[in-house]
């Protein structure tokens, strides 16, 4: 039973995303097969581009954990987590997002670098740190835009700037009185029935246990991957800019197509279905539209969902391939 359950698990997920993917995207197959023949080159570099993105999210994701079981692995109370390894452990997961509840990719990443023996404290820390950083990085790049159209006063990057400055000096007494609000919060028996089952189902049911609540992030670490966010996210602008350019109805500035992004994904937080699906498109027609006119961004803005999803199929079969190669060339070696 263990053997044909994630299997099937893994083609029930696959139909549910295929059945997400074709109710809520409202173009025909037919007519969205005639763009991807007639798209451009353009177009398909902007999807290596955003598929390079995601990658560099991976990477960051893999560096915050490391850097957070630091101390775990030093007491050999876990492993360092191989790039390649993380990699793939983020993509697998990350198609779990288009689930109802928004949370399962985290779970899956959980499941599977528990499975390789990464310190459970510093996956969860992890998940915390990340997207604290995510929506740090995308909300200065949101700000340039609002700023940019006039909605938002230039002295609202001030006070970000300031925030930014506040939480340097104070980073140390801030992320104590956290942690001291984690350790009361890991007392509760709700979460550590529900941690210790996750464990158990996973064959590690020490890992509640043994789990400290150690982990963290020095001040220069979180910094440091604060600006790897940022260029990351500056990717995806140049990524999304091109997608934009692509369909030679008009073009916007880089930055413009960064802050759009950025701002329609930290908007689409709020949505209760899916990947934020709804109000993600929503705020890409209505930026894009100040631009392009209302229906090339509504055009856009469906065409990015499923650019979106491509280039996560294309991160994923280049992570695949590269560890089919890896395996190869070891079982060479060895033999």
């Amino acid at each position: 039973m263990r053997r044909v359950a994630p299997p099937v698990l893994k083609l029930a997920l696959v139909g549910i995303i295929v059945f997400f993917v074709v109710r809520n995207v409202p173009l025909k197959l037919a007519d969205i097969e005639s763009f991807l023949v007639h798209a451009n080159v353009q177009f398909y570099s902007s999807m290596l581009v955003f598929a390079f993105f995601l990658m560099l999210q991976a990477a960051i994701w893999v560096l915050i954990v490391n850097a957070a079981g630091a101390e775990a692995v030093k007491r050999q109370a876990g492993v360092k987590l191989r790039l390649l390894d993380g990699l793939r452990m983020f993509i697998d997961s990350q198609f779990a997002k288009y689930l109802p509840g928004g949370f399962w990719n985290y779970a899956g990443r959980v499941v599977l670098a528990t499975r390789a023996g990464v310190p459970l404290d510093a996956q969860l820390a992890s998940i915390v740190y990340e997207n604290i950083l995510l929506v740090s990085a995308a909300l200065s790049y949101a700000l340039i835009l609002l700023v940019s159209l006039n909605i938002a006063p230039l002295v609202c990057i001030a006070a970000v700037l300031a925030v930014f400055a506040l939480a340097y000096f104070y980073y140390d007494k801030g992320t104590a009185r956290i942690r001291t609000l984690f350790v009361r919060a890991s007392r509760w028996k709700a979460l550590q029935r529900i941690v210790g089952k996750l464990m158990a189902s996973i064959g590690n049911g020490n890992a509640a246990a043994e789990s400290g609540l150690d982990a963290g992030l020095t001040r220069n670490q979180f910094f440091g991957y604060l600006v790897c966010f940022l260029g990351s996210h500056f990717v995806m602008g140049i990524a999304f800019w091109m997608l934009t350019n692509s369909f030679g109805r008009g073009d916007i500035g880089l930055l413009y197509a960064a802050g759009t992004f950025a701002t329609s994904w930290l908007l689409g937080l709020f949505s209760p279905l899916p990947g934020g699906l709804g109000v993600r498109e929503g705020f890409l027609v209505y930026f894009l539209s100040l631009k392009l006119g209302t229906e090339t961004a509504i055009y856009i803005s469906v065409i990015a969902r499923l650019w979106n999803m491509m280039a996560e199929i294309m991160f994923w079969a280049i992570v695949r391939a590269v560890s089919y190669s890896a395996r190869r060339v070891k079982s060479y070696d060895e033999t």
